[in-house]
């Protein structure tokens, strides 16, 4: 029976003992340069001519005063002292996890992860057909329609949404001459425009064009008069953009309809009042649009 009690706490023993020896495996250290290497085969000497990282695993867990070092292969190939040795494997797991061999493209310069909003900006020429035959009664006149020059300057909101939304501002000006006076006609207007992109490639898009505006100024002068009207004005267009050498280039047309009313004027021989009347435009443009980010 003792015999059998021994025999089991033996095996007991070398068992626990192999399942330590199992758990032990080769993990990273630093050789410092000068470190001297016994090849396990032939046993030759090598002493290493700068530091490098290597697996080994001590030959004693308890002394741990001598160490394998480990090939490429996961081979045991040498053989070292302690005195080489820097433990550097609680080091190394901080490290991150980046695959060597991956080639990682350089991050794009025109794109960031940290922005606060994107806008798109837009300097636009617009050379619209003006319908100013609503003018005549004013003026004494009888002339139809004027070619008039249009600068427009706006700015949107690039969001999620599936369109974008912002703020433009207008100054156009048109000039005619009648038997008695030269007339310039002035509009400045500012409003809310929403873009809703329907077709798009890579270099190239198009899009509709809707706002409504305020005139902040919108006047009839000559020589010997200044006329004044309120008037809100309501803009629809189709655009298209293009990437070119030169950035992005936006060409479109667009329809204006000007509601106005006479609100003051300064003629002598004519009495003013609420009058009412329409004005509308439709004309071409050719623009120039930035995109950028805060």
């Amino acid at each position: 029976m003792k015999k059998h009690l021994s025999l089991l706490l033996i095996l007991c023993i070398v068992a626990f003992s192999a399942e330590g020896a199992e758990e032990l495996k080769p993990y990273t250290v630093f050789l410092k340069k000068g470190t001297l290497l016994t090849n396990l085969k032939d046993k030759e000497k090598l002493v290493l001519p700068k530091g490098i990282y290597a697996k080994v695993l001590e030959l004693n867990p308890k002394r741990r005063n001598r160490f394998y070092v480990y090939d490429s292969n996961g081979i045991a190939a040498y053989e070292t002292s302690a005195e080489g040795v820097v433990e550097v494997e609680e080091d190394t797991r901080l490290l991150p996890n980046i695959d060597a061999e991956k080639s990682y493209p350089a991050k794009s310069v025109f794109k960031t992860t940290d922005q606060f909003a994107r806008f798109d900006s837009q300097l636009s020429l617009h050379v619209d057909n003006l319908q100013v035959s609503a003018f005549n009664e004013i003026y004494n006149d009888e002339i139809s329609s004027v070619i008039a020059n249009r600068y427009e300057v706006r700015t949107l909101y690039v969001s999620d949404l599936p369109f974008k939304f912002g703020l433009t501002l207008n100054y156009q000006s048109a000039y005619w001459k009648n038997d008695f006076e030269d007339v310039k006609l002035s509009i400045l207007s500012v409003g809310p425009q929403f873009k809703y992109t329907f077709y798009k490639t890579d270099n190239y898009n198009a899009h509709a064009i809707a706002g409504a505006e305020y005139a902040l100024n919108y006047e009839g002068s000559s020589a010997s008069s200044v006329d004044k009207y309120s008037a809100q004005l309501y803009d629809i267009g189709i655009e298209s953009e293009w990437l070119s050498p030169l950035g992005i280039l936006t060409f479109g047309s667009h329809y204006r309809h000007h509601e106005v009313a006479l609100s003051s004027s300064d003629r002598t021989s004519f009495l003013v009042n609420p009058k009412e009347f329409s004005v509308t435009s439709l004309g071409i443009m050719l623009g120039y649009k930035i995109e950028w980010e805060l």
